[in-house]
């Protein structure tokens, strides 16, 4: 029974995240070429920008999701409505930080990114501020298991992202990278909402009680370098190749990275959905498999999506050497962005194998670390945080010699590091506890 629960609903978030990522995904073939190689480029930075500057929050859904799935008791309860309305209140105040830091930095910040209006730098500002205080209504629905609602509000965000982006670059004619980051905006506020609405039970109640804050701080601090750790490596490499290689090369990078990235979000739920049920295993004493299934189809997934894509960047290729043939068949968009730079799909195409094998390790690494997160296995956290600082100066080390495929294979080789140091510690931690699998 409970085997049978858990594939219905990996299924589920499976299926709301392929249908979030197909919408987020065709933002790209239908905008990208009205906003041009430059905006287009611009607009995948500040998308990753977005992800670094979450990075102090990245802690919270984990957390959360660990305390709403251990919350057995009444006294249970009441202290987590307590911690989550002053952790609420903590990031409400650390986005009016964000907010007072770019005030001030905002000149230099506009220039080392090569952004031409500050508008578009204050709406990630404003987008932030979802990415800072989401995470607890989202960590709420995951510790509950209410994978419903928790898939319902990532479908909205894709949803309401293509539709609002659309309105605003297509009719609107806000043809840039602001006007895409503003679609992008009003998107994550509807998901934002959905998560707030259907957590209400938790942080809304009347009766609190203080949290435990000394073991709540001992908990949220290393998952937040854990996880923040991680998105380093899923994000921070287009900011990288932004500021090292100048705005009019990002737009390539940014188009094969999308398909990368996608395969990575892809498959995150699957890690998701296993961490409430380790950590109800580990709450209860009860043993379970549910790690060894989410390695298998994770790894299953991970290696269907990189050979589709590997598919599609030779097909890409293909169309940039008979672009003359294929341009007729494809829609406007498409067709006058073949016509008028075949490279761009040469490119593009080239890069894309390289980029979505590159992140199949992490896409393992994330399960093997959400299982040792959910099991407060903390101690391989100083050396994830030492990996990813190696991986961030070496590449700043390559200064103008940088190029984008050694940018990939470098993020490759520290995925790679990555999972063999997530394997080492959790091959010690099965050592201490047999689990079967």
């Amino acid at each position: 029974m409970e085997k049978s629960r858990f594939f219905h609903q990996n299924g589920w978030m499976v299926l709301a995240t392929l249908a979030a990522g197909i919408c987020m995904f065709l933002i790209h073939p239908l905008y990208g070429p009205i906003l041009g190689d430059v905006e287009y480029g611009l607009y995948g930075t500040l998308l990753a920008l977005i992800n670094v500057m979450g990075i102090p929050s990245m802690g919270l859904q984990t957390t959360f999701a660990q305390q709403t799935a251990a919350a057995v008791t009444p006294e249970d309860c009441t202290r987590l409505a307590g911690t989550a309305r002053t952790v609420l209140l903590w990031g409400v105040t650390l986005w009016l930080v964000v907010v007072s830091g770019v005030a001030i930095f905002q000149k230099d910040i506009l220039s080392t990114m090569a952004i031409a209006d500050p508008l578009a730098l204050w709406l990630v500002v404003l987008l932030s501020f979802t990415a800072l205080t989401q995470p607890v209504f989202f960590g709420i629905l995951q510790g509950l298991q209410n994978f419903l609602w928790l898939g319902m509000a990532q479908i909205a965000s894709g949803v309401g992202r293509m539709v609002f982006i659309g309105l605003i670059v297509g009719l609107v004619g806000m043809r840039n990278a602001t006007g895409a980051i503003g679609g992008a905006v009003m998107g994550a506020f509807i998901a934002f909402l959905v998560g707030l609405f259907f957590s209400r039970s938790v942080w809304l109640t009347t009766r609190q009680t203080p949290g435990k804050w000394d073991s709540w701080v001992t908990d949220v601090m290393p998952l937040t370098l854990a996880l923040g750790a991680s998105q380093v490596l899923f994000s921070i490499d287009m900011i990288l190749v932004r500021s090292m290689l100048g705005e009019h090369q990002t737009g390539y990078y940014s188009a094969a990275g999308t398909f990368a990235r996608g395969l990575v979000s892809f498959t995150a739920p699957l890690a998701g959905v296993m961490f409430p049920k380790v950590v109800h295993s580990v709450s209860t004493g009860k043993r379970t498999n549910v790690l060894g299934l989410t390695l298998a189809i994770s790894f299953g997934l991970a290696v269907l999506g990189a050979t589709a894509c590997t598919g599609i960047g030779f097909g890409l290729q293909y169309l940039a050497r008979h672009a003359q043939e294929y341009a007729p068949k494809l829609p406007v968009g498409l067709a006058l962005k073949l016509r008028n730079s075949p490279e761009a799909f040469l490119i593009m195409g080239q890069l894309l194998p390289w980029f979505v094998w590159a992140v199949v390790p992490l896409v393992l690494a994330n399960v093997l670390l959400n299982n040792l997160l959910a099991r407060k296995q903390y101690r391989v956290v100083p050396y994830l945080v030492v990996l990813v600082g190696l991986y961030v100066a070496v590449a700043m080390f390559q200064g103008e010699s940088l190029t984008f495929v050694l940018m990939i294979q470098l993020l490759g080789l520290f995925n790679l590091l990555f999972f063999a140091t997530m394997a080492g510690f959790t091959w010690a931690e099965q050592k201490k506890t047999v689990v079967p699998v």
